[in-house]
C-alpha cells in the first residue's frame, strides 16, 4: 500500500485536531493533560485510507507558542500540510510563525483550511479570507487553495477529501531501496515487547532483521519489528508513520532527535557549514557568537553562531556561515534547519545545511567564504571539487558520498568527468586533486634537492620526515597510496624507508675515500665485530657504509660485508653436516672470538634463518 503524509499547522485553539478527528474518526491527544486543557501538547498521529488505495498518514502538532519545540520535531517528511486558521480569530501570531518555519524547511505544498465555519456569518467569512490572502503573500502558501470546513456539522469535509485525493495523485511514488532513515520523535517501552522508537520515515526501506545504528550515540541494535500506522508490517518504506522494535537497547539510552539508519550510513558533527537566513519580518538580527536554538529533523539543540563575512545577521539577509553545536548531531547535505531564539523564545531564521565536520573556519577570510559557496553549488562536479578542497585535496569516496548525500554510483559519472578533464586522481578508492598531486610533487622534489646538498653522504630523507612535513593533514591510511603516486610521477625513488631523488648517487670525497680504505683495513685484520668507536669516523660516514653494503650492523657492533658473507656461507656449510650448532662449535669454525659467534647467531635468528633450541640452533631457511 502506498503512503502519504499529511500534517497540521496553525494557531493553538484554531481546530486542528478537531479537523484530524472530523477526518479520520480518531482523536490525536493522547495525553490526559492534554484532554484536561483542552489543547494538543504533543504531537499527535492517525491515519485514514483514501479511496485511490494509498494510506494517509496524518501528524497534527501543537498549536501552543510553548510547544512550537514538539511541533519543529514532527513538520519533517510532510507530503501536504494543512495550515489550519480559525473563522472568528483569522491569522494569529502562531499561524506565522508556523508558516515561517513550515518555508524555512522547505515545504513546498500546503493547502489553507479555514475552520469552524458554523461560529461566524457570510460576510465576516468573507473578510476574514481577504485578510489570509493579504498575509499570505510572498510565502509558499500565497497562491494555495483555501477550503473552508466545519468540523461540528462536517460542512466542507468531504470537499477537502476530495482535494487531498487530487493531492496524492500527484505526488512521486518512487521507491527507494537506501538504507532507510528515521528521525525518533518519540521513544517508549511496552510491556513484553521492548524499546520501541516512531518517527515519519523520510527515506528508503527497513526490515525485519536489520541491523541499525542509533545516531549519533553510536548504538548498534537489530529491528525486531515493524509497525506502520499501527499495524504489522515486514517492511517500512519513506512516507509511513513507523514504528520500530529495536533490540538491546534500553528507552534511557537515547532520546527524540536520534536517528535510525544502517550502521555507519550517516556522519556524525558538532561543527557545520550552513546558509543562514533571518526572516525579513524577524524583530532581532543575529549577532556573531549568538547563542541560539536548533532544530534539525525531531533533534534541537543549542549552537554558537560563527558568521563569516560580518558582524551581525540583519532581518531579511542571508549569509554563510558556521554553527558550533553543543552536541553531536546527525544531518545530510540540503538538510533545513530552523534557529530560534534563547530567550525570547521565538523563531528568527533558519537556513540549510552546506557539509557536516567541515574544518574550522577564520572570520573574514575570502577563500574561505569562496570554499563553502563552492560546496554549495547545485552543479555536483563543482561541490565534488569542492569538498576536496576543504579536505587538503584528497578525499575517500565514500565519506564524499556522505557528504553529498549521493549514492557512490550517482557520482561515478561526475567522478569521471573530472577525471578525464585532469583535475582529479583516484586512488583506489581516494579521490586526490591534480593540483594537490603538482604541488606535493614539488615541494618534495624541492626538499629532496636542498637535502641531498646538505647531507651528501645520507642515503635519502627518512618517510617519516616527509609525512609529518608534507602530509599531516591527510589521514594515515591515505598517506601511502598518494605517496606511491608522488613517486611514480615524479622523479623519485622510495624504498619503504627513504625517499630520494631518482638523480642522486651517493660520492665519496677523497679524504672519505682515504678513510674507507683505512676502515676496510682495520675490520679485514680479525674475523670479529668491531665496536664503532674502534672506527675513528663519524656516523654519516658509518651509516653510509652501511647503506653501500660495505658496513653491516650486527647486534650494534660493526663488520664488513663480506666477512659477514663468509660467516653465513661457514655456517650453511656446517648445516650440510649436521641438524644442530651451538655457540662454541660456530666460534670454533669461525676462529673467532665467543661475543662474535653469538652475536651472529643471534642475527639469523631474528632473520628467521636459525631457530634457537636451547642451547642448539637448528637451520629454518637458506638464505
Amino acid at each position: 500500500m502506498k503512503h502519504f503524509i499529511l500534517g497540521t499547522a496553525g494557531h493553538i485553539d484554531h481546530g486542528k485536531t478537531s479537523l484530524v478527528r472530523a477526518l479520520t474518526g480518531r482523536d490525536t491527544d493522547r495525553l490526559q493533560e492534554e484532554h484536561k486543557r483542552g489543547i494538543t501538547i504533543e504531537l499527535g498521529f492517525t491515519y485514514y485510507d483514501d479511496p485511490s488505495g494509498v494510506r494517509v498518514g496524518i501528524v497534527d502538532v501543537p498549536g501552543h507558542e510553548k510547544f512550537v519545540k514538539n511541533m519543529l520535531s514532527g513538520v519533517h517528511g510532510m507530503d501536504l500540510v494543512m495550515m489550519v486558521i480559525a473563522a472568528d480569530e483569522g491569522i494569529m501570531p502562531q499561524t506565522i510563525e508556523h508558516i515561517n518555519i513550515l518555508s524555512l524547511i522547505g515545504v513546498k505544498r500546503g493547502i489553507v483550511v479555514i475552520t469552524k465555519i458554523d461560529m461566524v456569518d457570510k460576510d465576516w467569512l468573507e473578510l476574514v479570507v481577504s485578510d489570509i490572502k493579504d498575509q499570505l503573500v510572498d510565502t509558499f502558501l500565497e497562491n494555495s487553495t483555501i477550503l473552508m470546513v466545519s468540523s461540528k456539522t462536517g460542512e466542507g469535509i468531504d470537499e477537502l477529501k476530495n482535494y487531498i485525493s487530487d493531492e496524492i495523485e500527484k505526488a512521486d511514488y518512487t521507491e527507494s531501496n537506501d538504507p532507510g532513515i528515521l528521525p525518533v520523535d518519540r521513544v517508549f517501552t511496552l510491556k513484553g515487547v521492548g524499546t520501541v522508537v516512531t518517527g515519519t520515515q523520510i527515506e528508503g526501506v527497513f526490515k525485519t532483521g536489520d541491523d541499525i545504528e542509533i545516531f549519533p550515540y553510536g548504538i548498534l541494535s537489530k529491528i525486531k519489528s515493524i509497525q506502520v500506522h499501527g499495524e504489522d508490517a515486514s517492511e517500512s518504506h519513506s512516507s509511513q508513520r513507523v514504528a520500530l522494535n529495536l533490540t538491546k537497547v534500553k528507552k534511557e539510552d537515547f532520546d527524540r532527535g536520534a536517528v535510525i539508519s544502517t550502521p555507519s550510513h550517516l556522519l556524525v558533527s558538532n561543527l557545520i557549514d550552513v546558509k543562514l537566513k533571518v526572516l525579513k519580518d524577524s524583530n532581532f538580527s543575529i549577532k556573531n557568537k549568538s547563542r541560539v536554538r536548533f532544530h534539525v529533523a525531531s533533534k534541537e539543540t543549542f549552537v554558537r553562531v560563527n558568521l563569516l563575512d560580518r558582524d551581525e545577521l540583519l532581518p531579511g539577509e542571508e549569509c554563510y556561515c558556521q554553527l558550533k553545536l553543543e552536541e553531536n548531531i546527525v544531518a545530510r547535505r540540503k538538510d533545513k534547519f530552523i534557529v530560534r531564539f534563547f530567550s525570547p523564545i521565538i523563531t528568527i531564521g533558519g537556513g540549510e545545511i552546506i557539509e557536516i565536520n567541515p574544518n574550522r573556519k577564520k572570520r573574514f577570510r575570502e577563500d574561505a567564504l569562496a570554499l563553502i559557496e563552492l560546496k554549495d553549488n547545485d552543479d555536483l562536479s563543482k561541490a565534488i571539487i569542492g569538498l576536496l578542497k576543504e579536505h587538503h585535496g584528497e578525499m575517500n569516496i565514500d565519506k564524499l558520498s556522505k557528504s553529498l548525500n549521493k549514492d557512490i554510483n550517482a557520482l561515478e559519472s561526475y567522478i569521471e568527468e573530472l577525471e578525464d578533464n585532469a583535475i582529479l586522481v583516484r586512488i583506489n578508492d581516494i579521490l586526490v586533486l591534480r593540483e594537490l598531486i603538482d604541488r606535493l610533487t614539488n615541494d618534495i622534489t624541492n626538499y629532496l634537492k636542498a637535502y641531498h646538498k646538505e647531507n651528501p653522504l645520507r642515503l635519502g630523507v627518512p618517510v617519516e620526515e616527509i609525512r609529518s612535513k608534507f602530509l599531516n593533514n591527510i589521514s594515515t591510511k591515505e598517506q601511502d597510496p598518494l605517496l606511491t603516486l608522488i613517486v611514480n610521477e615524479g622523479e623519485i625513488d622510495f624504498n619503504g624507508d627513504y625517499l630520494k631523488l631518482s638523480s642522486y648517487i651517493r660520492e665519496y670525497s677523497v679524504e672519505q675515500l682515504k678513510k674507507i680504505e683505512e676502515i676496510k683495513k682495520l675490520l679485514s685484520s680479525e674475523f670479529r665485530t668491531f665496536k664503532k668507536s674502534e672506527l675513528d669516523s663519524d656516523g654519516e660516514l658509518v651509516s653510509a657504509l652501511i647503506s653501500d653494503k660495505l658496513l653491516i650492523d650486527i647486534g650494534g657492533e660493526l663488520m664488513l660485508y663480506d666477512t659477514f658473507l663468509k660467516a653465513q656461507d661457514i655456517l650453511l656449510g656446517a648445516f650440510k653436516e649436521k641438524d644442530t650448532i651451538n655457540a662454541k662449535d660456530y666460534r670454533d669454525l669461525l676462529n673467532t672470538n665467543r661475543k662474535t659467534a653469538v652475536g651472529l647467531l643471534e642475527y639469523f635468528d631474528a632473520k628467521k634463518i636459525t631457530k634457537r633450541v636451547g642451547d642448539e640452533r637448528t637451520l629454518i631457511r637458506r638464505s
